[in-house]
């Protein structure tokens, strides 16, 4: 079973292959998310995806969700934490490029409104994903969801 952990910074996560932009300990493979595609990873070769304080700082998070997609196997589950808008926490990082509410990641969500207008345009590769643990949930200042690839 292959587990990746991207963005993992000083957390890395045992039995992951954990990604950074830079070498430091427990990191596995160096790569920047913004550089797409994300060579060192095959079509559906991942199981699984967690992705924790990342998804607000890439450039393109629908090239994000997009190689996500590509690199998860049919089933496989994407975990996601990521700042929430209501938060000061969401506005007090500089590097943080977007804020996100309940409904940020129903771009990629069949059957969901959003989904139903623009995932064509969103899910480039045409996979969408399934809520696991039902709609998103607030973790503290933060927003977490769990997604099946479809």
């Amino acid at each position: 079973m292959i587990k990746l952990n991207l963005g993992c910074g000083t957390r890395p996560l045992p039995w992951h292959r954990n990604v950074d932009i830079v070498q430091m300990p427990g990191v596995d493979v160096v790569w920047d998310l913004d550089v797409i595609p994300w060579t060192p990873f095959a079509d559906e070769s991942a199981d699984e995806i967690t992705g924790t304080d990342i998804f607000e700082h890439v450039n393109d998070p629908i090239g994000f969700m997009c190689e996500c997609s590509r690199i998860l196997k049919p089933g496989g589950i994407l975990s996601l934490r990521t700042n929430y808008w209501r938060s000061e926490n969401a506005f007090t990082d500089p590097t943080h490029k977007r804020f996100c509410t309940e409904r940020t990641f129903e771009y990629w969500v069949k059957g969901t409104e959003f989904n139903s207008f623009y995932g064509p345009a969103y899910a480039r590769n045409g996979i969408e994903y399934e809520y696991v643990t039902g709609y998103p949930r607030l973790e503290g200042t933060e927003l977490a969801v769990k997604m099946r690839r479809i």
